[in-house]
């Protein structure tokens, strides 16, 4: 019995080995990632999403500049609906900085075919 327990140990430890290779310049720590992301962007920017990083950038950037207009203004109904738009952004910004570092070494799998029949087209008659 106990050369069975050993047989099973050993084949589960080296069935459960990942056999891919993971480039370590790729793996990002997710908490540097949200504390980045305090500063909207940079925690995209960190694991390298510059599009995002803009996106963020902008948008917080509005919505805070569209704020301090409306506080100016004393239209305090619509400028608690900003305030209410830049925190949720800076919640989204930090979150998203978190699991895209959390995903940093999820495989990629990307369908190509050269193959009329396996590709993904549709045929129009």
């Amino acid at each position: 019995m106990r050369y069975w327990i050993a047989i099973l140990f050993a084949f589960s430890i080296s069935t459960s080995q990942n056999t891919e290779y993971v480039d370590s310049t790729k793996v990002r720590d997710p908490g540097i990632a949200w504390k980045l992301g305090v500063l909207p962007g940079m925690g995209q920017v960190y694991n390298g999403k510059y599009v995002k990083a803009i996106g963020f950038m902008g948008a917080e950037y509005f919505v805070v500049s569209r704020f301090l207009e409306l506080k100016k203004e004393n239209r305090i109904g619509l400028r608690n609906t900003y305030a209410w738009w830049a925190f949720g952004l800076f919640v989204w910004n930090m979150l998203d900085a978190y699991v895209d570092a959390q995903l940093s070494t999820f495989p990629v799998i990307r369908l190509e075919s050269n193959n009329e029949i396996d590709s993904l087209k549709i045929k129009l008659n």
